[in-house]
């Protein structure tokens, strides 16, 4: 769940959670059996890495073996244990007994209540943070993951980055891969149409072209819609190209970023499915046969589709600078609007275009960020790192 600071009801929330974590601590030493074999998941939502992990799990485990999602948000639990997916919630004498039994926490972004878990238990939490970043970080931004018995990364890359840049100790970064991105390699002919069902578009969509800019971050004058143009102004120009190439344009906000409601819906061959309401990105991307972005790191997994990406040549909104520089930027570059219109007609027309012009960059870039890592078995290792780490095992 996302927390809102200003929400009288995630405070309560987060005490609720709080107490919880408190009775767990008391009464683990009472409770807990090592190699329980029980894993507890912690994230806003049950997707990216946290969603394969849990698959994965479910459908191989060992025997004995449990995995649940942990959330604050009751609303959500009861989405999930509708869809029989196991769901703990947090302010629930549930939690207390998953929370003193549990070997293992896998956290997709901190831990707000548990972390005091790290000082006082012998729970092991591992780190499989969503991002493969554009965004500048410093050692201060990682404080509580540098506590985590390992933090799981894309590549070698990757874990470089964490131990020379975010001050991770090297012996607690390991290298798996993403386990998000095994779905991404394995079904990337998947039925576009068929997800795009599923989705909600329409059975005539087209192409689907995906628009996917970060949040305004650090800078807080900073407009979803680039290069000074209003929302009005943006959608228009979308919506005739959409009409004259017979495609789709969906807008995707990020989390903490959002769209009015039904902003898309006056435009033809507009749509708008925001992260609130669409958790699973896996499923869009791979529906998706154009991305534009910015600086958003979802680049980096549809990098591992080969298809064409546009970037908007926008200041980054960063206060600490980049992690990863502006070279890392694979696909065409768009420095107006005008120019952003004409690549996507360009490659909306002609996709394999794209190739030939950015094919040898965006296979040199896929092969630095995962560095043969993006293989399809990036969950299993990471189920392995899971057993051995528990004393117990991944199958």
């Amino acid at each position: 769940m996302k927390i809102d600071r200003r929400s009288p009801r995630h405070w309560l929330y987060l005490l609720g959670f709080g107490f919880t974590v408190a009775c767990a601590i008391l009464v683990r030493p009472f409770l807990h059996r090592r190699s329980s074999g029980r894993a507890l998941l912690y994230g806003h939502k049950l997707a990216g890495n946290l969603l394969a992990i849990q698959e994965q799990a479910v459908s191989h485990a060992r025997e004995g073996m449990e995995v649940a999602f942990l959330t604050m948000d009751p609303i959500y639990h009861k989405q999930l244990r509708k869809r029989g997916i196991a769901s703990v919630l947090a302010c629930s004498p549930s939690a207390i007994r998953w929370l003193a039994t549990a070997d293992a926490v896998i956290s997709d972004h901190g831990l707000h209540a548990m972390q005091p878990m790290l000082a006082t238990t012998d729970v092991k939490f591992f780190d499989v943070w969503h991002g493969i970043p554009f965004k500048g970080f410093d050692r201060n931004d990682f404080r509580v993951q540098q506590r985590y018995s390992e933090t799981w990364v894309a590549s070698p890359l990757l874990a470089s980055l964490y131990v020379e840049r975010f001050g991770f100790d090297a012996g607690r970064v390991k290298v798996t891969g993403y386990a998000r991105t095994d779905r991404l390699v394995r079904r990337k002919d998947a039925n576009r149409s068929e997800i795009a069902r599923r989705l909600g578009l329409p059975h005539d969509c087209g192409q689907i072209v995906l628009f996917a800019p970060t949040w305004r971050q650090d800078d807080r004058s900073r407009s979803l819609f680039p290069f000074g143009v209003t929302a009005e102004a943006f959608f228009a120009a979308l919506s005739t190209l959409a009409e004259r190439t017979n495609a789709t344009m969906v807008f995707r906000t990020h989390l903490n970023a959002s769209l009015p409601a039904g902003a898309t819906d006056a435009w033809p061959r507009l749509a708008s499915l925001p992260s609130a309401l669409h958790a699973d990105t896996e499923e869009i991307l791979l529906a998706s046969d154009i991305l534009v972005c910015d600086w958003s790191s979802i680049a980096f997994d549809f990098l591992l589709l080969d298809r064409p990406t546009i970037f908007l040549d926008v200041p980054p909104p960063f206060a600490k600078g980049l992690s990863l520089d502006a070279g890392y930027r694979f696909g065409a570059l768009a420095k107006d609007m005008e120019a952003m219109l004409a690549l996507l007609e360009r490659y909306l027309i002609e996709p394999g275009l794209y190739r030939r012009d950015c094919g040898n960059r965006a296979a040199q870039v896929k092969s630095q960020i995962y560095g043969g890592f993006a293989d399809g078995l990036a969950t299993q290792r990471c189920l392995e790192r899971l057993g051995l780490a528990t004393g117990g095992s991944s199958r």
